[in-house]
């Protein structure tokens, strides 16, 4: 059967910042709560809208203003087990501690925790059942020296604090819960904000993964998100040390944190990132709460706090190298959070100005910043304050003040000079040189670093281009809808499966879905996928992985991370996927999907009908192509060798390889010189010569490059592929 489609486009600008830290996962112990305990919701004065009125102005400031988000209002309380919420007893050996929190027209709600000691044994929760959001459980391995705890947001007006304790602790004061901070803009969600104060990230910004930022693919992974003391956002970079320690500093601006001790109640967030150039919603599922301060200094404005705890390798962090030499590069980028969005990356071709800067809070020393006359592509903005700014090299070189530039005037921007900050100071609490030079070994320049290797190496896969766009594609049989290609539907389609090819050892750790749809009309918690993994060539043929997953609990118009519990070796080329069948009849659930309208162009959608595995490009009558809007993350690859681009065609031809000298391209579609490049294993573009260049053949030159292993890029029909290759010169 052959089907014809409608295009059900969603747009989708969406932040959420649910799932978010370090946690034992589960969910919370059902309780029987009497009517009588009703009354125990603990509700926070009415957010006059003055005062955030007031807050949004300060966010649109313009002029050289400082570039934080202040998206959240505190309210100072003390409250805890034994003097609010109630505690029950249950059947499963365990006394539960609840606490409902109410903040009238909140988009969401964050707690910061003081005195936080939690029992051995004992399980803390932070929720919204309506919303089905769900933080936790947090256990004793998230104590801390400074006894703080800061929690990421949850969505709604109304959350449940819930600690569960074994009986045989009682009913303990472990903790006490000294803020709840009220969203007023919401950050989990940007189609929840009010249209006519929206701040949602300019248009002009360029997500990180789109292809002008690949040769970055490393260095972003050092960037991270900072949500400070519940109610201000910024941007951080994860920065290396001489002594190549793995010491988890993160560098910032000093007007990020209002106090020292700000660091301790801030959650950290990395590879919150589009899966590729387009504003869909990251997973902040790689959070990180608290950090201790150790050197910060106003008017050259950084921070640098060391995490709690190391990243974890399915972070996939990356230590940023940097450049104190005070050298002027003739070109600049920047990686950093506008809005508190996700990811995203500008740059100025141009060479940089000394400059200082002032305002109300800093007052630099005489040209103690570096003035971005003007972006060339992109932009920073409110949320960006602290991010990095790299030299062609990719060392970092400043840190993200403030400055006017905003979509349609992106101009004026202020970076802090690193080599400033190195040791402007004497004070070790004033001056980075102290930390990240331990060694005393006095170079000028260190590059980054991935500290993981082997099993521990990770990256993040997808067949997304920069020409996809991803929506929810409707499926019509004679002018009647029947549902979605890329899930719930009428026609008996019950699974759905995305291609891969992946030469190497890699194993699989999860899957990240792009969920375009949700809705839950059925009263339960059996709503189920199940996530599939199949070996197999030009179909599925060998089922390796499975594992049923709730839905219940996914944010719609955003990506959606599922960690496989055990190991998963895939062959070279493999489907992965999603079968419907545990999905009650009454909901909706949707994969977004890119329709590829050239008929040339790679599918890699395939789809299990009535028991048959079909190619929908095959399926449907305009012979068009499908991605799914899915993302992989695999370890133990071999550096960048598994890079996420399309198979290599077998009408092309890299060759000779290893190569001595000169390297030649062949391919039956022509070739755009100007879409041919090389990087090294970091990622960096290297300098090579087009000695000559045919329609469908080009021969580099690689001479004067060291030996090594590259990775050649350039255009093919509407996608790109990479082949690595040896270099021996003579």
């Amino acid at each position: 059967m052959h089907f014809r489609f409608n295009l059900l486009v969603v747009l989708v600008f969406v932040s959420s910042l649910a799932f978010g830290q370090l946690s034992s996962g589960g969910f919370p112990l059902e309780v029987n709560v009497l009517k009588s305990a009703e009354n125990k919701i603990v509700r926070m004065p009415k957010l006059q809208q003055s005062v955030i009125d007031k807050a949004i102005e300060g966010n649109e400031l313009n002029g050289n203003r400082l570039k934080p988000l202040k998206f959240a209002h505190s309210f100072e309380v003390n409250l805890n087990p034994a003097n609010s919420g109630q505690w029950y007893s249950t059947n499963a050996k365990y006394n539960v501690w609840k606490l409902e929190i109410q903040s009238e027209n909140a988009k969401s709600i964050n707690l910061i925790f003081d005195k936080f000691k939690l029992a051995e044994g004992a399980r803390l929760f932070i929720y919204n059942e309506k919303e089905n959001q769900y933080l936790g459980a947090f256990t004793e391995n998230n104590n801390k020296v400074s006894a703080k705890f800061a929690v990421a947001p949850v969505a709604g007006e109304v959350i449940t604090v819930q600690y569960e304790v074994p009986e045989e602790q009682g009913t303990p004061v472990d903790f006490e819960i000294a803020k709840v901070n009220h969203d007023f803009i919401g950050i989990l969600k940007f189609d929840r904000r009010p249209f006519d104060r929206q701040p949602i990230a300019g248009s002009c910004n360029i997500d990180v993964n789109c292809e002008i930022g690949d040769p970055w693919n490393q260095v972003k992974n050092s960037v991270c998100r900072l949500i400070v003391d519940g109610d201000e956002i910024c941007s951080g970079t994860l920065i290396n040390n001489t002594a190549e320690d793995q010491k988890p500093y993160v560098l910032s601006a000093s007007h990020c944190y209002d106090a020292w001790d700000l660091a301790e109640t801030t959650v950290y967030t990395f590879s919150y990132e589009s899966p590729y150039c387009a504003p869909l919603d990251g997973d902040p599922l790689h959070s990180l709460s608290g950090a201790i301060m150790k050197a910060h200094f106003d008017s050259l404005d950084f921070a640098l706090a060391e995490l709690d705890e190391i990243p974890p390798y399915d972070f996939r962090p990356y230590y940023a190298g940097w450049d104190r030499s005070g050298t002027l590069p003739d070109s600049t980028v920047s990686i950093h959070h506008p809005v508190g969005d996700i990811k995203k990356i500008a740059f100025d071709y141009d060479q940089a100005a000394f400059a200082t800067f002032t305002s109300t809070s800093i007052k630099n020393p005489t040209n103690g910043s570096i003035n971005i006359k003007r972006w060339d592509e992109g932009v920073t903005e409110v949320g960006s304050s602290g991010g990095a700014l790299f030299n062609k090299y990719q060392n970092l070189i400043g840190t993200l003040s403030g400055g006017a530039a905003l979509c349609g005037n992106p101009v004026n921007d202020f970076f802090a000079r690193f080599d400033m900050q190195w040791d402007y100071k004497s004070d070790p609490t004033k001056q980075l040189k102290h930390w990240l030079d331990p060694t005393n070994s006095g170079v000028t320049y260190l590059n980054g670093k991935n500290f993981n290797t082997e099993e521990q190496y990770c990256n993040a896969f997808t067949n997304l281009n920069d020409a996809d766009e991803h929506a929810n594609i409707g499926l019509v049989i004679s002018n009647s809808n029947k549902g979605y290609w890329g899930g719930t539907n009428s026609v008996g389609i019950t699974e759905f499966v995305e291609r891969f090819s992946i030469p190497g050892n890699e194993i699989l750790e999860g899957i990240s879905f792009g969920v375009g749809k949700l809705d839950i009309n059925s009263v339960g918690s059996n709503n189920q996928i199940k996530v599939k993994v199949y070996n197999g060539n030009s179909a599925p043929e060998t089922l390796i992985y499975s594992k049923l997953v709730s839905i219940g609990n996914f944010a719609e118009d955003a990506m959606n991370f599922i960690a496989f519990d055990e190991i998963v070796e895939p062959a070279d080329t493999f489907f992965v996927g999603f079968e419907l069948s545990n999905v009650n009849a009454q909901d909706t659930f949707v994969v977004y999907q890119s329709l590829r309208y050239d008929t040339n162009s790679a599918n890699h959608f395939y789809f299990n009908q009535n028991g048959q595995w079909l190619s929908f490009k095959d399926a449907n009558t305009s012979n068009y192509s499908m991605v799914n809007v899915i993302e992989l993350l695999a370890c133990n690859i071999d550096e960048i060798t598994d890079t996420p681009v399309v198979d290599l065609p077998v009408n092309v031809l890299v060759y000779p390889n290893p190569t001595q000298s000169e390297l030649t391209i062949e391919s039956d579609d022509e070739i755009l010189p100007e879409s041919v490049s090389v990087y090294n294993m970091i990622g960096q573009k290297m300098n090579v010569l087009i000695v000559d260049a045919e329609p469908n053949r080009i021969h580099l030159s690689l001479a004067g490059n060291k030996a090594g292993v590259y990775f050649v890029r350039f255009g093919y029909e509407d996608s790109f592929v990479t082949r690595k290759i040896s270099y021996v010169p003579h």
